[in-house]
């Protein structure tokens, strides 16, 4: 960046300062008494630029207004000439700034100031960083030295990092830092919930096995119940088939013993008819013979032998009918047996009900009965007697079973709140469980965070450590360079009497002497000689910024550089200071005079009661 020409108004000291057609290379030379309104040109410059000054801070802005006065602003032209730009094309920056805080700013080519670049703080800050590449703060660290005493440069200062060419990788390293501290204390903290959350899982006071062996004793309950309910609908149900099947069982067994009868009557029939006949008709030499033929003459004198043949058809019939009714009795009995069943069945289910209540202990040592114990088992034994021949009536059928049918709904009613209690349990135990589950999967997640974290973190080691390794190279290639240029700069500086520079990673600068033949310490050589040296290592940094990141000619601002030098030392300085650098080509220095016998380009000169300056 060159400057063409600074047009302000009521800036600092100045009620209007109008400079035009400033020479681009050369030395430009302000001089005057203190208090005269020298280094208000080089803040004016930095804060038509940058919207402030070395020596006044944001805060401080309306300072720069000049006393009495609203408002102050200034206008600079400039070019830019990069290596790769066929053109030098000029651009003009504007600023103004009233005492309420009302502060503008416009970035625009010369010639065509109705369409600017940029307009306001931020975006002309922006545009004017893409078109020079320079902040402030490496600005004043690299291209104006304010009146102050020349020392070396602050080894930490951003200027020099981003000159060195760490900036970035330190502000990544920081980044890298900050972002594992972050990790750091996440990690402590979900430590700390996963704490929280383990106490609250051992306040469960969760028992292994328990939800298992609750569902085992609920399962058991279902499956006692299930056989209750069964051995009930069974029980009931052969009580009901044995009451309607009584009044079938009763018809058959009235048929069987009519039947049997008949039988019977048939049977002396046929019997008695076959014996007469055989008597009559086989025996007639017997006196069983004669006594017959005479009771049968006298009772039935129309009855003759020839008659006697009906007997044989008597005895026939009488033997169909026997038969008859034999059959029907057979059939009768497969009825009765197939009806009897019932009976037989209810009784074998009171025998096993009996066996099974008293293996679990339901009945009294007096042998009392399932339900109540009210029976003696005598009287057990002959209902169970009684229902297994199908003979007990339903009214003492339902004496008999009432009890037990009670007893079993007792034993339904007791088990259905032993499954109600449990699956009471079972949801809260199953609740529980499930929290637990939850909690430790929280747990885990937690767990898997900080593995994460802690991962993250490593990487992040090796990362800074890569980036240090890279720092601490950049920085000792930074000083190789900053040397070569003030060996090129020193003796010119010096009259060759001391050449080489040693500078640590501190930037603690050691001069060796030709002379001594030895490094040296800047304690050891004279004050003067001390700022020649550290002006040589200023303009190794202007220098070095160039050629990093401006790239194009630049300007340099000293202001009072020659403070303590000797007038020999000056005239040195300002002998040189035009053939130190083909970039460095336009150098404004300030003083309070300048050697009389020494050309610059461009000559200024300050006055303590003038404030209204034009060249």
């Amino acid at each position: 960046m060159i400057i063409h020409s600074i047009n302000a108004k009521n800036v600092l000291k100045y009620e209007t300062l109008d400079l035009q057609d400033l020479p681009e290379e050369g030395v430009i030379a302000i001089s005057g008494f203190n208090e005269s309104g020298k280094s208000t040109i080089g803040e004016t410059i930095c804060f038509a630029l940058f919207g402030r000054t070395f020596s006044i801070n944001e805060d401080d802005l309306d300072k720069i207004i000049r006393w009495g006065e609203s408002d102050c602003s200034v206008t600079i032209r400039f070019s830019n000439h990069k290596a790769d730009s066929p053109n030098d094309e000029q651009y003009a920056i504007t600023r103004m700034l009233d005492c309420d805080g009302n502060h503008s700013a416009k970035l625009y080519h010369v010639y065509n100031e109705e369409n600017p670049i940029a307009r306001g703080i931020e975006r002309v800050e922006e545009a004017l960083f893409e078109l020079t590449s320079v902040e402030f703060d490496e600005f004043i660290e690299s291209f104006y030295l304010a009146q102050r005493e020349i020392t070396t440069p602050h080894p930490h200062s951003y200027a020099l990092k981003t000159m060195a060419g760490i900036a970035t990788m330190e502000y990544c390293d920081s980044d890298i830092h900050e972002d594992m501290q972050h990790d750091i204390e996440a990690s402590e903290e979900l430590n700390s919930r996963i704490a929280q959350i383990a106490e609250e899982v051992d306040g469960l006071e969760l028992e292994n096995g328990y939800l298992d062996s609750l569902t085992a004793e609920h399962d058991a309950a279902l499956k006692e119940k299930a056989q209750i309910d069964e051995t009930r609908a069974d029980y009931q149900n052969l009580i009901d088939e044995y009451n309607d099947t009584a009044p079938e069982l009763s018809r058959y067994l009235s048929k069987k013993g009519r039947g049997s009868f008949w039988r019977f009557v048939y049977f002396i029939i046929a019997a008695g008819a076959f014996a007469l006949w055989w008597v009559l008709m086989k025996m007639p030499d017997t006196s069983v013979h004669e006594q017959l033929s005479n009771v049968l003459q006298t009772n039935l004198p129309q009855v003759a032998i020839e008659h006697y043949v009906y007997l044989l058809y008597i005895g026939g019939v009488a033997t169909f009918l026997f038969l008859a009714f034999w059959a029907a009795i057979i059939s009768h009995k497969g009825n009765i047996e197939r009806l009897g069943m019932t009976g037989k069945a209810l009784a074998e289910k009171m025998n096993a009900l009996e066996g099974s209540l008293r293996a679990e202990g339901s009945l009294s040592a007096e042998g009392s009965s399932p339900a109540e114990g009210s029976s003696t088992d005598e009287t057990r034994k002959h209902q169970i007697a009684l229902i297994s021949s199908s003979q007990m009536r339903e009214k003492q059928l339902a004496e008999a079973t009432d009890p037990d049918i009670r007893f079993l709904a007792e034993q339904q009613e007791q088990k259905a709140d032993q499954i109600s209690q449990l699956s009471a349990g079972l949801v809260i135990e199953r609740d529980r469980v499930k929290r637990a589950a939850e909690l430790q999967e929280k747990i885990d997640d937690l767990q898997t965070q900080i593995a994460d974290k802690q991962a993250r973190n490593q990487l992040r080691e090796l990362a800074s450590g890569l980036l240090g390794g890279a720092t601490r190279h950049l920085s000792k290639r930074f000083n190789h360079i900053i040397r070569d240029h003030v060996s090129k700069t020193l003796p010119l500086f010096t009259e060759n009497r001391y050449e080489h520079l040693q500078i640590d990673d501190d930037l603690t600068v050691r001069v060796f002497s030709n002379e001594k033949h030895d490094f040296m310490e800047l304690d050891e050589i004279s004050s003067g000689t001390q700022r020649q040296i550290m002006l040589a290592v200023r303009l190794a940094l202007s220098q070095e910024m160039v050629s990093r990141k401006v790239h194009s000619r630049q300007f340099l601002i000293l202001d009072e550089p020659f403070a303590f030098f000797d007038e020999e030392r000056t005239k040195r300085s300002l002998s040189v200071l035009p053939e130190l650098s083909d970039d460095l080509t336009q150098i404004w220095i300030i003083a309070q005079s300048f050697p009389e016998d020494i050309h610059f380009e461009h000559t200024i000169y300050c006055e303590r009661e003038v404030t209204s300056k034009s060249v």
